[in-house]
């Protein structure tokens, strides 16, 4: 769109038409959703997301109710028929791709496939990040954007 300079794509979904299918499993979602719905704690969020902090439970326990299960349902399902590929391939402008070391999101193989078709494009992987970057690894996610932005980025 006009007066876009630039885009920063932080570990998006690959998959789609002949691709491997997204490595999140549906039920994580709308399962997790229903328990949230049903007025679950942070403890009760804790088998979805075993690896984050009390607080981070505690804020998806608070706020999952109210994401809309249809969206949800939706996004995933595209996750599967949008060719990310093709529209990243498609990129006018400088991006920036960053991807997540665990989490199986984004692979070295895709990276590399994206980079060719988009040559401008410039990636960091996150270590010890999972596909919630920030909330995994803070400082290595804004170290990431290096200058990208213009400055680099504080947490």
């Amino acid at each position: 769109p006009r007066g876009l300079v630039s885009v920063v794509l932080v570990d998006p979904p690959v998959s789609g038409p002949g691709r491997r299918p997204y490595p999140g499993k549906l039920p994580w979602y709308v399962d997790s959703m229903a328990l949230a719905r049903a007025g679950t704690d942070a403890e009760g969020m804790r088998a979805f997301c075993p690896t984050w902090t009390e607080a981070e439970l505690q804020l998806r326990a608070e706020w999952l109710h109210t994401c809309d299960e249809r969206a949800v349902l939706d996004s995933y399902e595209d996750f599967h028929i949008d060719d990310f590929h093709a529209d990243a391939a498609r990129l006018g402008v400088p991006s920036l791709l960053i991807t997540a070391q665990r989490g199986d999101v984004v692979r070295d193989e895709e990276v590399a496939e994206l980079q060719h078709a988009t040559p401008a494009m410039r990636h960091v992987r996150v270590p010890d990040a999972g596909h919630m970057i920030p909330w995994d690894n803070a400082a290595g996610f804004y170290a990431a954007f290096g200058d990208f932005l213009g400055v680099p980025l504080d947490h």
